[in-house]
């Protein structure tokens, strides 16, 4: 129970901080988990960086909530709007993110990719990750893509991205103050 005003305060000051830092990292593994994987280099480039000090820690998936920088939450940073960014670092992110098109060769040694194949076949010159379509007669490639097209847009604009952030914030910020 709280005693006095600071100390309401500084309970919600943690408990608001621990409630934006796991949303950060349920979005961060989400991300993670529903992204292509061929090497697990873009799944394990995800970070949260604090958005006025830029402070972020290089982590690998499954991401903890230790690898999410504690938030300062003084007046002036309260006024910002946004306070946390996830970004991912890997040089071939918006490729993977199928926000451009990119070449595409099979990684040193690895014949194979770690993540399901969910799609087979031809890739259009220039094509994007996800581009993947019916091989027809005379078309030589065996494409394949380990997570659908537009896999990125579709989480952001389709919904999932909101559905998470409210159900964390429901359920994280909840207990005694």
């Amino acid at each position: 129970m709280v005693k006095k005003l600071s100390d309401f305060d500084r309970s919600l000051n943690e408990k608001a901080n621990k409630t934006v830092r796991t949303v950060a990292r349920n979005l961060m593994n989400e991300l993670a988990e529903i992204g292509p994987v061929w090497t697990g280099d873009f799944r394990d480039s995800y970070v949260a960086r604090d958005v006025s000090s830029g402070q972020m820690k290089p982590a690998k998936y499954p991401y903890k909530l230790d690898d999410i920088p504690k938030l300062p939450f003084t007046k002036r940073e309260l006024k910002r709007k946004k306070r946390i960014a996830i970004d991912n670092t890997a040089p071939h992110a918006k490729i993977a993110m199928d926000l451009e098109p990119g070449d595409f060769t099979l990684p040193k040694g690895k014949m194979s990719p770690e993540g399901d194949v969910v799609a087979r076949g031809s890739r259009p010159e220039g094509g994007r990750r996800g581009e993947i379509g019916r091989r027809e007669a005379g078309q030589t490639g065996d494409n394949r893509s380990t997570a659908p097209l537009d896999w990125y847009k579709t989480f952001v604009d389709g919904g999932k991205l909101e559905r998470i952030t409210q159900k964390t914030i429901n359920t994280t910020f909840i207990g005694e103050l």
